[in-house]
């Protein structure tokens, strides 16, 4: 499931590309996607010009004229790809494509549990899951004070509420490894047990990281929209590094389980 870092290279590289084209045409091959019916969807999209693209949390945002916005939350191993107009889409695979005014497509694929909601721009605050989102973690919003206000008084493990959407905003499973290492964070840490030393490190630990993710063009099998591939995964501390030492204190990394989640950690540095 594409994370922040993800997102946030993805949207850039559709805005290298894609403001000032227009849609011509859509194809809908996986109708429950959608937010409205085939008919109303392609008839709302057809003819709009895109005017920017911008990322919150975990979704893709990308605003057209006529005060509409196009959201993109690509679920379990999602992509946008671009591609030329002779390409021919597998309609098993590609859930919706779209035409645009320059004879190239964009190929939107995911798995599982992903949408392409049609919203105007003035009910983006009322959307059931866009609207319910939590602090974007690299805004200036999300100071340490912040965190420390989100945290207070709360008494479940530190890794729930950091993967809560409705918290913080666009950290997910693959990501949160490497920032509770450099936090010195145990996942199952209580978060109200955190001191103001704990809280500065994992606020420094969650920019780091993310700002890794982007540099590196993403985590694993993610992609931007020409398809390269996120180098993020040569670059881990602990994630996914089952029985190889850690970095910092060569202590073997171990797999756990915490709640519903996989966590991978350092038994002796985070505590």
């Amino acid at each position: 499931m594409p994370e922040l870092p993800d997102i946030v290279v993805l949207t850039r590289s559709m805005n290298e590309v894609l403001p000032g084209r227009t849609i011509i045409d859509a194809t809908v091959n996986q109708p429950k996607v959608l937010n409205k019916t085939v008919e109303v969807f392609i008839s709302l999209i057809t003819g709009r010009k895109i005017m920017q693209i911008r990322q919150r949390g975990k979704w893709i945002l990308a605003e057209l004229d006529k005060n509409l916005v196009l959201a993109f939350n690509l679920g379990m191993g999602g992509e946008i790809i671009l591609h030329a107009a002779e390409e021919k889409p597998d309609p098993k695979k590609e859930r919706v494509v779209l035409h645009l005014d320059n004879s190239k497509q964009l190929w939107i694929h995911f798995w599982w549990f992903g949408h392409v909601h049609l919203i105007e721009s003035t009910e983006i605050h009322c959307h059931k899951q866009i609207g319910n989102l939590g602090v974007e973690p690299l805004s200036t919003e999300f100071s340490r004070g912040k965190l420390s206000d989100i945290l207070s008084g709360r008494r479940g493990r530190i890794k729930s509420y950091l993967l809560d959407q409705r918290v913080i905003a666009g950290i997910g499973n693959v990501y949160i490894q490497d920032i509770l290492w450099r936090a010195r964070l145990h996942p199952e840490r209580k978060a109200n047990t955190l001191s103001d030393i704990d809280i500065s490190l994992l606020h420094q630990a969650i920019l780091v990281t993310l700002q890794e993710g982007i540099r590196y063009g993403g985590g694993p099998k993610e992609h931007d929209i020409w398809g390269n591939e996120g180098r993020y995964p040569e670059h881990y501390q602990v994630a996914y590094r089952t029985g190889k030492p850690c970095p910092r204190c060569q202590s073997i990394i171990e797999k756990i389980r915490v709640g519903s989640t996989t966590s991978y950690i350092c038994p002796r540095c985070q505590t």
